[in-house]
């Protein structure tokens, strides 16, 4: 007798590249196409559908769904859902973001209520939306949404530590599985190629001897990009020869870029901060960098971290979320409270300072990255619930 493929619907509020969406694709693209049969549907019209058509993964875009809140969207992205779900009757719905994990959760109950086909929901925080940068209120709002979200969930993946010790407080302890985000390590460009590539793009020469730290994020208020440029500002004025003061490159896009643009001029930062703009596979530019800094603001288990580890990089970061099960404080990397551009300049200082701590920090990260936090092991324990629901 044929082996019935089981079903797996995974939905995440947007499709524009990020964290969420690597996971979602490296789920997509690594699950036996003999045991599972999967469709991914997202909002936007972003660079995961585009890496899903070449993978051969089936796509459903929803038109309505965004990440801001809006009433009349919400309620037709939430009936287009539960459209979704009742007609592909999936056998697991994987929900991924804070908004769909309620919105899809709630969808996915009333397609069963409309078609008696029941689906396991599992929902995966990348970072609780209860820890975003906002008002008190909007805390608690976003805190109650999610706890009823939960009620509607049947399992409740979490990716670090901080966020697991988080969700005990208010999710039963027979809902919840802590499974770390793992990689494969990228193909990354030689040093001199990855370098060559960076001038190239932001059209600045860099000599081969000036230190280059280097990030990659998305551009909006989590990341904490603003805090990063003010270090950088208290270190260009600690630099007598401007033309050794290290350079810095931020890769990437987004909602801020306007302003960050806007702050590098008025900090007077236009020949030392340079931003690309988004390129793809970014992580294979890693090499160029000298040291490898992420201020963010709020986490959940970066994967530009693991990638910086695998690279062999040190890194400053904020100690923030899943950050903190990535780098061990003086062993690969330093970290420093966020929102302190004070503690950032020190750190990044400090180093600028100690080739022999760059060598020994970007080993360990290298080590740690290649032990701990493999893509098999995630994928492993991720068909684990699937196949036991």
């Amino acid at each position: 007798m044929e082996h019935k493929r089981k079903k797996i619907l995974y939905i995440i509020t947007k499709s524009a590249w990020g964290g969420a969406q690597k996971y979602v694709y490296d789920l997509a693209t690594h699950l036996s196409p003999e045991q599972f049969d999967v469709t991914v549907a997202a909002g936007g019209n972003g660079e995961l559908f585009t890496r899903l058509a070449r993978a051969h993964i089936r796509a459903i875009p929803i038109p309505a769904l965004e990440r801001d809140v809006h009433i009349i969207k919400e309620l037709a992205a939430f009936f287009y859902l539960a459209k979704i779900i009742a007609r592909e009757k999936p056998d697991v719905v994987h929900l991924n973001s804070t908004k769909i994990g309620i919105l899809g959760a709630i969808a996915a109950k009333c397609a069963f209520l409309a078609t008696g086909r029941f689906s396991y929901i599992i929902f995966t925080a990348h970072g609780w939306g209860f820890k975003e940068d906002c008002f008190v209120l909007w805390h608690g709002t976003i805190f109650l949404a999610e706890f009823f979200g939960s009620l509607f969930q049947n399992k409740i993946i979490v990716i670090d530590s901080a966020d697991y010790q988080s969700a005990r407080k208010f999710i039963p302890a027979r809902k919840l599985v802590l499974i770390p985000n793992g990689i494969n390590a990228p193909q990354f460009l030689s040093r001199e190629r990855a370098r060559a590539m960076i001038v190239e793009k932001i059209g600045y020469p860099i000599d081969s001897s000036r230190l280059l730290i280097g990030t990659i994020a998305e551009f909006t208020k989590n990341k904490g990009l603003p805090y990063l440029l003010d270090a950088l500002s208290r270190i260009s004025r600690l630099s007598l020869d401007i033309s050794s003061a290290p350079i810095c490159v931020i890769i990437g896009s987004g909602e801020n870029e306007k302003s960050m643009h806007q702050r590098i001029r008025a900090l007077g930062l236009e020949t030392s901060v340079f931003l690309p703009g988004f390129m793809p596979d970014a992580a294979m530019y890693m090499p160029a960098f000298d040291i490898f800094a992420l201020p963010s603001v709020k986490e959940g288990l970066p994967y530009v971290v693991m990638e910086a580890m695998a690279a062999g990089l040190p890194i400053v970061a904020s100690q923030v979320g899943g950050i903190q099960d990535l780098i061990e404080d003086g062993k690969n990397g330093i970290l420093v409270p966020p929102k302190n551009p004070d503690a950032l300049s020190r750190a990044l200082h400090s180093l600028f300072q100690d080739a022999g701590t760059r060598a020994s920090f970007g080993a360990y990260s290298r080590l740690k990255v290649k032990t701990k936090c493999t893509l098999r092991d995630m994928i492993e324990k991720t068909v684990c619930i699937y196949q036991n629901e």
